[in-house]
């Protein structure tokens, strides 16, 4: 509905193969903890720089179904 009233939207994710299936309009795929999509808990640089990867993303991402991987690795061991 927001993307036909002509508002941008972006997902963001940890399962490629499960945003490929869904295709979103846009998607940013993430190398992270299931849950964390913006980083670790506590790392406010990290989480600020993904948020202005995202918004950027709005206005870079033209075709629908395109998904980008941010460059990003998770660096504290998988949370139970």
């Amino acid at each position: 509905m927001a993307e036909e009233a002509g508002i941008p939207t972006i997902s963001m994710g940890n399962a490629a193969d499960r945003m490929a299936h869904i295709r979103p309009p846009r998607a940013l795929f993430v190398k992270f903890a299931r849950g964390s999509m913006f980083g670790e808990p506590g790392n406010v640089k990290r989480q600020r720089r993904i948020i202005l990867d995202a918004l950027d993303a709005l206005k870079t991402m033209t075709e629908p179904g395109t998904i980008q991987e941010l460059p990003y690795k998770w660096k504290r061991p998988d949370p139970e």
